[in-house]
C-alpha cells in the first residue's frame, strides 16, 4: 500500500497526495532494457512524443505482433492525469498494455510545466487492471479506530457505513502551529489525525 500525505496551505485548505514514484513502484518493476529500447527507437524513428500509436508501432516492430489492452483484451489503456484534479498523483500520463514476449507493461510519460520527459517502461507486478486505474481511492484510520475512505480524494465517508454523513476532505485539513509539514486530516468523529494509505 502506498502511503498518503496531506498537502496543506492552512486550516480547511489542503488535499491528499502520494509520491508518484512510490505509487508506480507498488504496481510495476522498472525495465531498463525496454526503457532504453523505446527511447532509442523513438530517436531513430523521429518520434518526439510516445503517443499510443507510437508505442504500438514500437511493440509491433520489436515483437512482430501489435499490443493489446492489459491481459490481451481490447485496445491500449491510456490515462493522462496532467492538469486534472481529484486524484492522488499528478503530472503523469501512462499507458498499460499487454505485449507478446514482454507481458503486461506500463509506460509512463510526464509533462512537467510543458517540458517533455522521456518515457519509462515498467513490467506490471499486479494482476488487476483496477490497480492501475485506482489513483483516487484511499482509506484511513485515526488512533481511536475510526476508519474512513475516499473514492475521489474530496469526499470522506465512514468505512463501515455507520456514519452516513459525507465530509469534505479539504474542510478537515488541520495545520498545527502553521507548520505545513505537520498537516493532517482531522477525524470527523474525534478530531484526531487520520492516517491514509492508497488501498493497493
Amino acid at each position: 500500500m502506498t502511503s498518503v500525505s496531506v498537502e496543506a496551505w492552512s486550516h480547511g485548505d489542503g488535499y491528499l497526495t502520494v509520491d508518484t514514484q512510490e505509487w508506480i513502484n507498488d504496481r510495476g518493476e522498472y525495465a531498463d532494457d525496454l526503457t532504453d529500447g523505446l527511447r532509442e527507437w523513438m530517436d531513430a524513428n523521429g518520434h518526439e512524443w510516445p503517443h499510443d500509436d507510437v508505442i504500438a508501432k514500437w511493440i509491433t516492430d520489436r515483437t512482430g505482433e501489435p499490443p493489446a489492452g492489459l491481459h490481451g483484451d481490447g485496445g491500449l489503456w491510456h490515462h493522462n492525469l496532467v492538469n486534472f484534479s481529484d486524484h492522488l498523483i499528478d503530472d503523469l500520463g501512462f499507458v498499460v498494455l499487454s505485449s507478446a514476449g514482454y507481458g503486461d507493461l506500463m509506460i509512463t510519460v510526464s509533462d512537467r510545466l510543458g517540458l517533455y520527459v522521456a518515457p519509462t517502461v515498467y513490467r506490471s507486478t499486479v494482476d488487476a487492471l483496477e490497480e492501475w486505474a485506482d489513483y483516487s481511492d484511499a482509506t484511513g484510520e485515526c488512533v481511536n479506530g475510526h476508519r474512513w475512505e475516499t473514492h475521489d480524494t474530496v469526499r470522506l465517508h465512514a468505512w463501515d457505513g455507520a456514519d452516513m454523513t459525507t465530509y469534505r476532505v479539504p474542510d478537515l485539513v488541520r495545520v498545527p502551529f502553521d507548520d505545513r509539514s505537520r498537516a493532517y486530516v482531522a477525524c470527523p468523529t474525534c478530531s484526531k489525525a487520520v492516517r491514509f494509505a492508497c488501498r493497493f
